[in-house]
């Protein structure tokens, strides 16, 4: 057996060989494919979600700008019938309408009394008729009976219109906020 012995610059040309040997075995490519592939699609989520965000926006107004057109044809509606001297009792003046309301509660099995703030202003643009609101707010332990009264009240009360629904949740009951809309002819000229 030959003892042979490597010199302190063979030992460095080996170490230096077997090093780029083994950055040769490492698949750095795959890495830097991987991270490649992570920015492509990071750009493309910022993209489509971008995208997604103007869309959405977009949505968003034209579902508002429906409502709106909606709500004014509705009022252009109701306050051209009312100012239609030829048109039916629908938008004359109901002074009977409290007490109504208290009937309609009762009809539906509303378990406490009605109180609400009664409200005139006349709307732009249309001498003689006055925009009534009523605004309620309501609890009861289930739901029925409050989308029950709302309901009535627009199929009972001639002219009434919902302006404003909301409702909530509560621990052990719904809460509901509504506002009824009338347009009436105004008694004096």
């Amino acid at each position: 057996m030959s003892d042979r012995r490597l010199s302190a610059d063979d030992r460095y040309d080996l170490a230096v060989s077997a090093d780029a040997a083994s950055r040769r075995n490492r698949p750095s490519h795959l890495v830097v494919f991987a991270g490649l592939f992570f920015v492509v699609a990071c750009a493309v989520l910022g993209f489509a979600s971008c995208e997604a965000r103007q869309a959405s926006d977009d949505l968003d107004s034209r579902v508002s700008q429906r409502d709106a057109i909606a709500s004014m044809l509705a009022e252009l509606k109701a306050m051209e019938q009312a100012a239609d001297p030829d048109a039916d009792a629908v938008n004359d003046p109901y002074p009977g309408f409290r007490s109504k309301m208290e009937e309609i509660a009762q009809q539906v099995g509303l378990s406490e009394a009605l109180e609400f703030a009664d409200r005139r202003t006349p709307p732009s643009g249309i001498p003689g008729v006055t925009q009534v609101t009523y605004d309620y707010e309501i609890e009861e332990p289930t739901l029925e009976p409050l989308l029950a009264f709302a309901r009535a009240a627009t199929e009972q009360v001639p002219g009434t219109r919902i302006g404003g629904l909301r409702l909530r949740p509560r621990p052990d009951k719904w809460q509901m906020d509504i506002k009824f809309e009338r347009f009436e002819r105004n008694s004096q000229p």
